[in-house]
């Protein structure tokens, strides 16, 4: 008895599996307007976003000493 997970044998195994021919390609999501919608994503990105924590960082470490006068 093949342990549990592994797939059966090929003379046991489903048409799907074996002989079926793969589907059609036809995806369920509409992809009409796919390259519009992808240009004007890739316009708003930003080449190097800002972390979380950055503006803490910079206001942690900014020189705000000021002067002995």
């Amino acid at each position: 008895m093949p342990e549990r997970g592994q797939s059966p044998p090929p003379e046991r195994s489903s048409g799907k599996q074996m002989h079926d021919v793969p589907a059609s390609g036809k995806g369920t999501d509409d992809a009409s307007h796919k390259e519009d919608i992808n240009k004007e994503a890739l316009e708003h990105l930003t080449s190097n976003p800002r972390g979380p924590m950055e503006d803490e960082v910079e206001r942690k470490f900014a020189k705000t000493a000021k002067p002995n006068v």
